[in-house]
């Protein structure tokens, strides 16, 4: 199994690259993790395992593919469907050497439960067949993760919660002592240095400024105001970015907006979240159009002798939290959420 000592409760102290295999359950995927493998991962997969973009085999040693049509009666058989599953097992190697600690992902094997409790193995997809798309694509984060964090990088935070059940040719799903050993020596233990990812602290931010005919602050009115008026003096911009033949129907017509959402990225440094502008998205005669933050400058949009991104920051108007990151806001928690984006730690924001 390796080279080196083995410790007191007979663990070696180092062992070469060794295969094994962790089991995540949903259940146990905490909140404040911001993102859950056992979900995100067969969504992502199973449109192409359906299509046959994608090879699911029988299990690790890929000689025999289950095929779309296989995948989809076995799936019938279960009490939920593949993307559903309360389990994913990534296998993986391991290696201790000179106190470091290293892993490398081989790939994921799926199951489900039939009506009586028996396992169905839906079958495993290789690493190597998805890396490109476990690195370009970001995962679903909930408030109190990042908006910016691929699956291959939460895959090597290793900030998932998960039980170690296979280590070399042991099967550890019974022996909880020697598992958690094994577990808390490569993940926790002072002793051994690792480089996991750590996802930078940024999130996407979606608020409605609400509109005066519902809301009687005069800071909203001012700014419903004063971007109507720079829309109609620069509808070109407008036409431009909209699909729609509706806003050329009515350009000879005063434009009123009914409605604005803004989607801005927030970042934090040194405790202080720096706000950034990312797009509008604004309702005119029931139509919708939306403005990236360089269509914007177009407008050339200036509030009190202040920049648009500028003056939005500061927050002035009324204004509902729609959603940070993935996760909807309900409008009764809105401010609540906002008050913890300002005051606590970004990985603590659910309520």
């Amino acid at each position: 199994m390796g080279f080196g000592c083995k410790t007191s409760n007979k663990i070696p102290n180092s062992y070469d690259y060794t295969p094994v295999m962790l089991h995540l359950t949903d259940a146990k995927q905490v909140d404040s993790i911001g993102f859950n493998l056992v979900r995100s991962l067969p969504e992502i997969l199973y449109p192409r395992l359906l299509t046959g973009d994608l090879a699911i085999w029988e299990n690790s040693d890929k000689r025999l593919v289950v095929g779309a049509q296989q995948l989809i009666k076995r799936e019938k058989l279960a009490i939920s469907p593949f993307v559903r599953s309360n389990d994913l097992f990534i296998h993986e190697f391991w290696r201790i050497f000179k106190n470091n600690f290293e892993f490398g992902i081989q790939g994921f094997t799926f199951t489900g439960k039939d009506k009586y409790g028996k396992v169905i193995n839906y079958g495993y997809v290789d690493a190597p067949d998805i890396i490109n798309l476990l690195k370009t694509e970001y995962i679903p984060c909930n408030a109190s993760g990042s908006s910016e964090l691929t699956y291959w990088d939460a895959l090597h935070s290793k900030s998932y919660l998960f039980n170690l059940v296979q280590f070399g040719s042991e099967d550890l799903k019974t022996d909880r002592n020697k598992w958690f050993e094994y577990q808390k020596q490569a993940i926790y233990s002072p002793k051994v240095n690792r480089k996991f990812y750590k996802a930078i602290q940024k999130k996407q931010i979606v608020y409605k400024i609400l509109s005066p005919t519902i809301n009687s602050n005069e800071e909203n009115n001012f700014f419903y105001t004063a971007l109507e008026k720079y829309i109609n003096k620069n509808k070109q911009t407008i036409l431009n970015a909209s699909n729609s033949d509706h806003f050329s129907s009515i350009m000879f017509l005063p434009w009123k907006v009914d409605n604005i959402t803004i989607t801005e990225t927030w970042t934090k440094y040194k405790n202080i979240p720096f706000q950034e502008l990312t797009s509008i998205e604004f309702f005119i005669d029931k139509h919708a159009i939306v403005l990236s933050k360089n269509q914007l400058e177009e407008l050339d949009v200036q509030i009190n002798l202040q920049g648009l991104e500028e003056y939005l920051s500061e927050k002035r108007f009324s204004f509902l939290l729609e959603k940070i990151n993935e996760q909807e806001i309900p409008s009764r928690q809105s401010d609540k959420y906002y008050q913890n984006l300002l005051s606590r730690e970004w990985n603590n924001i659910k309520i």
